[in-house]
């Protein structure tokens, strides 16, 4: 909870992005679009990762590959079921 509290505008950005991109995947009238929105999704996901650890100094290669595999990885179930 604490890094909740000393963090708060990171994930309170982090929310916003996964909210707005939430409704534009609603929102969206085809799987195609739906699948391109989570793409952009992910790929801000993976950007505010590194972005983060960058601004605390601990970012390392274990970190950057981490935010890019669970991105992939949502990527990669989304478009299983979306086309």
């Amino acid at each position: 909870m604490e890094d909740v509290k000393a963090h708060f505008w990171h994930y309170l950005v982090l929310v916003a992005m996964i909210f707005v991109g939430g409704l534009a995947f609603f929102a969206s009238p085809h799987n195609t679009a739906k699948f391109q929105v989570a793409a952009l999704i992910a790929l801000a996901y993976i950007f505010w990762g590194i972005f983060h650890h960058l601004l605390e100094n601990n970012l390392n290669l274990k970190i950057v590959v981490e935010y890019t595999l669970i991105g992939l990885l949502s990527v990669i179930l989304l478009g299983g079921i979306l086309l």
